[in-house]
């Protein structure tokens, strides 16, 4: 008899985009997994904050980063969010295909960096004059979301595997 995760009960409802949106809210970190112009693969953990008007995530980042190199190269970012502090079995996470880039928008920018700083919570972060001025070493990116999963767990042959299902945010 297999043992019932938490993570069982959270999806056997069915209920993605609840659980979805629990990670982006309650997560403060995800990894941006990006790629070189020669395919070489780049990870990096980033903090960061979700807009669920926009369905987008935001971060800031310094322009000569290789993950951001990679942003302004090609445009496409894949995200990881998940909390890292549970026990085996108690996890879920959730997959984000995004196109990115960094905020050019003065207004976009300015909301971006309001929420990242009250997500931060007191502690010293980026200031909003420092991403705006013309030869700021940090942007802020964003990156929209065009396909969304999370994992789902079911016993297949007395094994316990995870798949992706497929959500909308």
């Amino acid at each position: 008899m297999r043992v019932l995760f938490p993570c069982d009960i959270i999806l056997s409802m069915k209920n993605y985009q609840a659980a979805a949106r629990a990670i982006l809210d309650n997560n403060i970190y995800g990894t941006v997994a990006t790629s070189t112009k020669d395919s070489t693969p780049w990870a990096a953990p980033q903090f960061m904050v979700y807009d669920n008007d926009l369905k987008a995530i935001y971060w800031c980042a310094a322009r000569t980063s290789q993950h951001a190199q990679n942003i302004i190269g090609n445009g496409r970012a894949y995200i990881v969010i998940y909390d890292s502090s549970v026990g085996p079995g108690e996890g879920t996470g959730i997959y984000l295909q995004t196109e990115a880039a960094i905020v050019t928008d003065v207004d976009e920018r300015e909301r971006a960096m309001a929420k990242l700083i009250e997500r931060h919570q007191g502690v010293p972060y980026f200031t909003l004059d420092a991403v705006q001025r013309p030869d700021a070493i940090t942007a802020v990116f964003k990156a929209t979301i065009r396909q969304a999963w999370i994992n789902e767990g079911r016993e297949e042959d007395g094994q316990f595997v995870l798949y992706r299902e497929p959500i909308t945010l």
